[in-house]
């Protein structure tokens, strides 16, 4: 498969053109000259005539009828992405109101009707996909997976191969609003089992950065620049210890660290710290001479960033570490109070109702590299990505419209959700900031993906490897006494994936 750019490139000029937007209210506001409107941002490049008179993204006819059909969806968790309840949901959100937007866009256009049959949850979707496909049934046509705990259906035989069945004929991955470096990774070798893109807006809002509360910043650090730092390279594990020095305070004087106190970075013992370890360098999965993957986390820079990670959250009283469950709204009570510098979050962070409230300002950084001599910030994404597949008993004659629906719902929700998305995400407290276009620039500019990694569960637990045992005082005989486990369950996984 070839490494095209992702849609990231394109939503690069989202972002942009809506820094300049913000940029030209504020301006007006403050009775400054504001500068002319820019170009519709959901194509990128000189367009010619012909593309200009596009209606849609995708290069399917502008219509087709397919007869009032029922695209049916089991989903473990993605709900809003595919179907709204008018009842329900607040058809006045941005993002809900562009969901509305695409999908009576694409029911209109194609004579189809979308229809949510299920959404499981993240631990019974399996069993559901397995129940209705070992009884050969045809009861939905598109399964929408989370990346960690769904992704081993297609080891297990109940995906089917995309790229073998005509889909991939229709699909056209070239095009940015795929997303060619996740699926490469969720797949094995040319085997095209799940597909993701701009499908949900989830699939950008699940992008690590880390967020700095403008006024902890200036009160600690005034006169600084940590925009500087980062351009200049700098920001790494070491300076973000440095800069948290002095940060932590016993605010509510009981003389005990609590969650009541001022803190320098605040850390989630789950995906989150998996987010850092991606920053740091951390490779999990490598080839050997013969093309083939293994696993190659056992090295001196894992070593080295975790002896920097752990220093940080457990030697330290401004890093503090907190369990899964807790981080979400622990995280986000400490920052809109400044009482946290520094929180590694995804971008999904700044659409929260309280953050989009906070009194203070706050910049958005990478993610710290390991150290300088690391070249590039490297970025990855919540291990929840949603996926998209087929399973093996949907019947052949559905396949050239199942295809079809995959090409346009993707194509649609990237015309019109994401920049819905990008706007709500956008308009609030960092985008007063120019300078922030430069650091989502290095965030896009580094993404990454692993596949040893995404079926860590699959491959000994390798997913939750940091999280049991970021506490220990080091980490070099755990990997030691895993790397068998490791090796045999790859090899194992590998050989299913071949079938």
């Amino acid at each position: 498969m070839k490494h095209h750019s992702s849609n990231l490139t394109r939503l690069l000029c989202l972002i942009l053109t809506a820094f300049l937007l913000f940029s030209a209210v504020s301006c007006a506001d403050s009775g400054e000259t504001t500068q002319p409107k820019p170009e519709n941002p959901t194509t990128s490049g000189e367009n010619t005539e012909e593309e200009e008179q596009k209606k849609y993204l995708d290069n399917l006819p502008e219509e087709m009828d397919y007869g009032g059909y029922e695209m049916t969806f089991l989903s473990s968790y993605e709900d809003k992405s595919i179907a709204l309840d008018e009842e329900v949901d607040d058809l006045g959100d941005v993002v809900n109101e562009a969901y509305w937007k695409r999908n009576t866009g694409l029911e209109s256009r194609m004579n189809v009707k979308i229809v949510l049959a299920k959404k499981t949850g993240y631990g019974d979707f399996n069993p559901a996909v397995s129940q209705s496909v070992t009884a050969g049934t045809d009861d939905y046509d598109i399964l929408v997976g989370h990346t960690r705990f769904n992704i081993n259906l297609a080891a297990n035989g109940y995906m089917l191969k995309l790229n073998e069945n005509g889909f991939t004929d229709i699909i056209d991955l070239t095009q940015p609003y795929w997303s060619d470096l996740y699926i490469s990774n969720v797949n094995y070798k040319d085997n095209i089992y799940w597909v993701t893109g701009d499908m949900s807006h989830n699939f950008i809002g699940w992008i690590y950065a880390t967020f700095v509360n403008a006024t902890f910043w200036q009160n600690i650090h005034p006169g600084e620049n940590i925009y500087d730092i980062v351009l200049e390279g700098k920001w790494t594990l070491d300076k973000m210890n440095a800069l948290c020095g002095g940060a932590y305070q016993d605010k509510n004087g009981n003389t005990e660290v609590d969650d009541n106190d001022s803190f320098g970075v605040i850390m989630q013992q789950g995906h989150t710290l998996n987010g850092m370890v991606f920053a740091s360098g951390i490779t999990f999965t490598g080839r050997d001479d013969a093309g083939n993957y293994k696993i190659v986390l056992n090295s001196e820079q894992t070593v080295d960033a975790f002896s920097k990670l752990h220093n940080l959250f457990y030697n330290t009283e401004y890093g503090r570490m907190l369990e899964n469950a807790a981080f979400d709204t622990t995280a986000v009570t400490m920052f809109t109070e400044d009482r946290v510098l520094f929180c590694p979050y995804t971008f999904e962070f700044c659409s929260k109702d309280e953050v989009r409230a906070m009194e203070s300002d706050f910049y958005v950084i990478p993610l710290p590299k390991c150290d300088e001599k690391q070249e590039n910030y490297r970025v990855n994404q919540y291990d929840g990505v949603p996926i998209y597949g087929v399973g093996t008993t949907l019947p052949k004659d559905k396949y050239e419209m199942v295809a079809t629906f995959l090409e346009a719902f993707c194509s649609m929700t990237s015309q019109t959700v994401i920049p819905a998305y990008y706007d709500l995400a956008l308009k609030n407290k960092y985008s007063r900031d120019a300078t922030t276009a430069q650091m989502i620039d290095l965030i896009h500019d580094n993404v990454t993906a692993d596949f040893a990694f995404y079926w860590g569960d699959s491959c000994g637990g390798l997913m939750n490897f940091f999280y049991d045992n970021i506490s220990k005082d080091e980490i070099a005989s755990s990997m030691k006494s895993k790397q068998k486990i490791w090796d045999k369950a790859l090899a194992k996984l590998c050989e299913k994936l071949e079938g």
